[in-house]
């Protein structure tokens, strides 16, 4: 664990945050989470430990110090996610079945891990997006617990796998003392002692550097560009051969991480954490319909393209989640496949209406109302925790 001080301060309220690190989604929504925290709540300073797998340098690389707050970072489990068919997008429900089974055998050693952790912090408050580790933790603990999320790998699961497969997950969500639930969600009523439902939110974009994106990607103005994000958890082989890539004037923003090269195809640095910028600068988003990158397109004003994967729990609900107005095309995997954005098909998935990059200002526009909705929860809770 990192940034450890000898001696803390006795007035800092520790609380433990522990983001899933299936994918960037949990982590994006976490550090806009995190960073109205660390900018509102100066009344109360903190001592924050954030926990996560793979997404911990990520995470690291997006925070600060804010204030009278000091930051930790400490390297925890991974959660099982979902997993996927080689090169293809639906699930894979028999190695799932063995990959939950292995990790959900390992639970109890690692919910005693966390309760000595805990202890040892000195934790007042454990805060979970998604992980039902820390949440079973917590209640044995004696410590308020509070879990942010669209969905639970509970719910996810219901459709792949059994019910009595799921008891241990329930189990451990039932303790969750309160719960905030994200747009699309559809959860049972966990939050023992209190729940609230919000909307979207997603990190605020840079508007100097959304120009400057747009800038180096299409000096000309002459270009569409279009954000293109299956996912870090999707890899398919066919990506290269995508009619898609020879939609005549339109530039593509894909990940670091996506091995394909085009001369109207850029990647975005892989040392570059602020994502949300290039979707800020986009004409268009394709993506799956995680609520990361959803969230993003719908708060920033960005017609959608959505791989349609109705096999899955989480996305039937975000996807419902989308406001009416805004402009959303559902496309299987083969649709998608044979697009071309400049045809007459592909012409329909266009908004009419100017992108509009920096939606801030705009009255309609909820992203700052969630986000403060949250974190006055958080606040009264910090006030009720306190020592």
């Amino acid at each position: 664990m990192g940034r450890y001080r000898s001696k803390l301060p006795e007035d800092l309220t520790t609380i433990c945050y522990y983001v899933s690190d299936y994918g960037y989604g949990h982590a994006t929504r976490s550090i806009a989470v995190i960073r109205q925290m660390l900018e509102s709540c100066t009344g109360t300073p903190m001592r924050l430990i954030i926990n996560s797998g793979r997404a911990l340098s990520f995470l690291q690389e997006s925070l600060q110090t804010s204030g009278p707050h000091e930051l930790e970072f400490r390297r925890t489990f991974s959660d099982t996610g979902y997993v996927l068919q080689t090169d293809s997008i639906a699930a894979d429900i028999p190695r799932l079945r063995e990959q939950y089974n292995s990790d959900m055998s390992l639970f109890e050693e690692k919910v005693v891990m966390e309760v000595r952790f805990l202890q040892e912090s000195g934790a007042q408050l454990v805060i979970s997006d998604i992980s039902p580790i820390p949440i079973a933790a917590a209640w044995r603990v004696g410590v308020e617990s509070l879990g942010i999320s669209n969905f639970t790998w509970y719910t996810a699961y219901r459709d792949m796998l059994e019910l009595h497969e799921l008891n241990g997950l329930r189990e451990a969500y039932a303790r969750m003392d309160h719960f905030i639930g994200l747009a699309g969600c559809a959860e049972p009523a966990w939050g023992c002692k209190g729940r609230i439902n919000t909307g979207f939110f997603c990190r605020r974009p840079d508007q100097l550097e959304v120009q400057r994106i747009r800038e180096e990607l299409n000096p000309d103005g002459q270009s569409k560009l279009i954000f293109f994000a299956l996912g870090m958890s999707i890899q398919v082989d066919e990506l290269s051969a995508l009619k898609l890539w020879d939609s005549e004037n339109c530039r593509f923003i894909v990940s670091a991480n996506m091995d394909i090269e085009r001369p109207n195809i850029s990647h975005i640095p892989a040392d570059y954490s602020e994502s949300q910028n290039y979707v800020a600068a986009a004409d268009l988003v394709i993506t799956k319909p995680g609520w990361g990158t959803i969230c993003e397109a719908v708060e920033l004003n960005k017609p959608l393209v959505l791989l349609n994967r109705s096999s899955f729990y989480e996305d039937r609900h975000t996807i419902a989640a989308i406001p009416l107005e805004h402009p959303v095309t559902l496309m299987s995997w083969e649709e998608i496949q044979q697009l071309d954005l400049m045809s007459e098909q592909g012409l329909e998935v266009w908004n009419d209406e100017p992108s509009d990059a920096f939606p801030y200002t705009r009255e309609d526009k909820t992203s700052g109302a969630s986000l403060t909705d949250i974190t006055d929860y958080i606040h009264n809770l910090l006030q009720h925790v306190k020592v």
